[in-house]
């Protein structure tokens, strides 16, 4: 009976064009998601409340906690 291995906690970036591949398309992923995320909130809130600033208040913060999760885990390595 074999035991089994521990698999690592986050993926490891490889060096070379894949790994800069990888690190490129995650950071991309994180600038798009936190402000649809956001941004669509607002503009939820804003269709439920009939008002029109949410949905700027959501872009920016989807786009500063986007930039901040990005910062805390590749920035600081």
């Amino acid at each position: 009976m074999t035991e089994p291995t521990e698999r690592p906690s986050e993926p490891e970036h490889t060096p070379g064009h894949g790994g800069q591949t990888n690190l490129a398309t995650d950071v991309i992923a994180y600038l798009l998601a936190g402000p649809l995320l956001f941004g669509g909130a607002g503009y939820l809130l804003d269709h439920w409340l009939d008002l029109t600033f949410f949905v700027v208040i959501g872009l920016l913060v989807g786009m500063t906690l986007s930039m901040y999760i990005i910062w805390l885990r590749y920035g600081t390595s």
